[in-house]
């Protein structure tokens, strides 16, 4: 093993770590934001839409939680790709990580209208443009204190999820688990699997905890683990809350609204703003801080092999490419400043995260035959043919909820995003044909 990698191990994130980076990834906007949305589309039902949307979102993972088993990944899923489908396709994946920095905004906004709650005289932009610019400057500090602040903040996102949730059970209406009663399944077939998939946006992000793969103490077994624990975190947390949501209200006043809607009656004056604070802005906190140091960990293994100028990747000196975090700010507030709402944003950026999700999916599929010895080194000895109906399964939810995002989108949103998507391609196509990509190999076995 090389100096490089002992070092890895040595000072590399502990387990729980992980579990916290995977939780604070995946809960966010979706929790506080997106059930409300899910309520309008679905009524009562929005909790069962939520479970069923993690257990897709398990299976939608599941590939690549199987592929996390064999081998450390030191450039995130950019890295893997551009060895399973080629230089051109993984640096084409890499680049288009920039568009998925939008929903940065999405996370912004919510922010904000939770934090107008507690501070209603202080303009919600503020707490918008200022929750970006936090977090932005934290992950200046490196990898060891994002985690060490990221432990706390999901401790206390976490009582206050639970808080939520717990007490909604304790005062829901009494016929709240008889599906059959007026207000579940409002708009049919149609309503549920929109909201599903308006909710799997908010059940799959753990997986982009990969990106921290080189930061790993043990890579093959800790991550993988995390992949699997954070969901069955998620059944308590967000069924809980759903059911909160959807069962103490009438859906007419929970439809689009969010959290604060029931917790204003749940709870005392006190303990409301108790909740609001340690439950949707730590829930938005968490993310936006694991997401900056996500997505600047792949960007750099992107900028560095050539695919967008190498000065983008010039590192202070806690290892961080600062460049970037400016950049994300940027990207972040650009839907805000152009007056896009929340589900505006969610429905355009699913369908070019469903893309990239496709070909991860694809090149997933293909890592035993061009990753040499990383299928026999795997940790978990899972069949050739499990492995194989994972990855199929993947693809098809993935190929469907692609479809579902083309149903919402707004068309000038949905041709800006296509106009991007082609301009990347031929981005990389240019820098590759310039020679100026050199992809150096972004996996090891351990």
């Amino acid at each position: 093993m090389s100096s490089e990698s002992k070092e890895v191990k040595k000072t590399g994130l502990k387990f729980w770590s992980i579990v916290f980076m995977g939780l604070g990834s995946v809960i966010g906007a979706g929790i506080v934001s997106y059930v409300g949305i899910a309520v309008a589309f679905t009524g009562r039902s929005a909790w069962i839409a939520y479970f069923v949307a993690i257990v897709l979102g398990f299976l939608v993972n599941l590939p690549l939680i199987l592929m996390t088993t064999a081998a450390r990944i030191k450039g995130g899923n950019y890295a893997f790709l551009a060895t399973t489908l080629g230089d051109l396709l993984g640096g084409f994946y890499g680049v288009t990580q920039i568009l998925t920095v939008l929903y940065f905004s999405s996370f912004a906004l919510s922010l904000a209208s939770y934090m107008s709650e507690i501070f209603p005289s202080i303009p919600s932009n503020w707490f918008a443009y200022g929750g970006l610019i936090i977090f932005a400057i934290v992950n200046l500090f490196g990898t060891d204190f994002i985690a060490k602040l990221q432990n706390v903040l999901s401790v206390i996102l976490i009582f206050g999820l639970l808080l939520f949730g717990i007490y909604g059970i304790l005062n829901a209406q009494p016929d709240s688990l008889d599906i059959f009663q007026p207000g579940y399944f409002s708009d049919g077939t149609y309503g549920f699997w929109q909201a599903v998939m308006i909710l799997m946006m908010s059940t799959t992000g753990y997986t982009l905890i990969t990106a921290f793969s080189a930061e790993c103490e043990k890579p093959k077994t800790d991550l993988p683990l995390a992949m699997c624990i954070v969901p069955i975190l998620l059944v308590f947390l967000y069924c809980s809350v759903g059911f909160t949501m959807c069962n103490v209200l009438p859906v007419e006043e929970t439809a689009n609204q969010p959290l604060t809607a029931v917790a204003k009656v749940l709870f005392s004056p006190a303990v409301y703003y108790l909740f609001v604070f340690t439950g949707p802005v730590m829930a938005l906190a968490t993310t936006i801080n694991s997401s900056f140091a996500i997505f600047e960990r792949q960007l750099v293994q992107v900028t560095n092999d050539g695919w967008l100028p190498a000065t983008l990747a010039k590192k202070n000196k806690y290892g961080i490419a600062w460049k970037y975090m400016i950049i994300f700010f940027f990207v972040g507030i650009l839907p805000m400043a152009t007056g896009l709402s929340i589900t505006e944003i969610v429905s355009n950026t699913t369908f070019v995260g469903s893309i990239g999700y496709i070909l991860l999916a694809v090149g997933i599929l293909r890592y035993p035959k061009t990753m040499e010895g990383a299928w026999e080194n795997r940790a978990w000895k899972i069949p050739m043919w499990a492995f194989k109906l994972s990855c199929y399964v993947c693809i098809i939810i993935r190929v469907y909820m692609l479809y579902r995002s083309l149903l919402t989108a707004s068309i000038p949103m949905l041709v800006g995003s296509l106009v991007a998507v082609v301009l990347f391609f031929i981005w990389c196509w240019y820098r590759k044909k310039a020679g100026k990509v050199h992809v150096t190999k972004g996996w090891e076995l351990q």
